[in-house]
């Protein structure tokens, strides 16, 4: 499988930072140490071998996230509507400071083992699906926070958002994604995410895993 570097070029990464990090006890997952680094800094290295440029949605920015030196994305529309309010931001980003964009590539800060093709691999599907949302699943599982969203979402989003709209899902009814499965890897699921502080081992033992040659 291969894309174009031309169009791998029009992408650009978010990585996803909105969340209240209940079930880590309030902890902000963004700052969490893995691997001798934060959870973000390890998401945003993975992401940026990817895409031309990436940006981070976050609502309370802390040094760490600042220091990155990357974009950081409030939300644009009040009220804390969740991860799709952080999606749209990233796309009305894209439309105004990278017009040439087709795509913004969304991963989770908590997932941090996803493939490093994974843009690659969404992209092969755009041609065939060019205004549809692709995303992920694995292990009979959906992700649909790791997808690649057109830029040209932006105002149905926002305007599925103003009417109450707030799940991923339910946007999903009106704009119906392509859904990319992955299979598992030394036999780690690619979109472990970690919600809890019990995740934080395992995830460890994971990329143990993943160094194994």
């Amino acid at each position: 499988m291969s894309v174009e570097p031309v169009a791998q070029n029009k992408v650009v990464g978010c990585v996803l930072c909105g969340g209240k990090s209940r079930r880590m006890g309030g902890a902000d997952k963004a700052l969490l140490i893995f691997d001798g680094v934060s959870l973000l800094e390890h998401v945003s290295t993975r992401l940026q071998s990817q895409v031309q440029q990436v940006i981070v949605s976050v609502n309370q920015p802390s040094d760490l996230h600042t220091r990155l030196g990357l974009p950081l994305l409030a939300d644009e529309l009040s009220g804390h509507l969740g991860p799709l309010a952080g999606i749209h931001a990233a796309l009305s980003w894209v439309e105004k400071h990278a017009p040439d964009t087709n795509d913004v590539m969304t991963v989770a800060v908590d997932t941090p083992f996803f493939p490093t093709d994974v843009v690659e691999t969404l992209l092969s599907h755009r041609e065939a699906h060019i205004d549809r949302p692709i995303t992920c699943s694995s292990g009979e599982r959906d992700h649909f926070a790791l997808g690649l969203w057109p830029v040209a979402l932006a105002g149905p989003l926002k305007e599925y958002l103003l009417n109450g709209g707030r799940s991923i899902k339910g946007f999903f009814q009106s704009h119906p994604p392509v859904i990319v499965a992955f299979g598992h890897q030394r036999a780690v699921d690619p979109f472990f995410n970690i919600n809890t502080p019990e995740d934080i081992p395992v995830a460890l033992e994971h990329l143990a895993r993943l160094r194994v040659q």
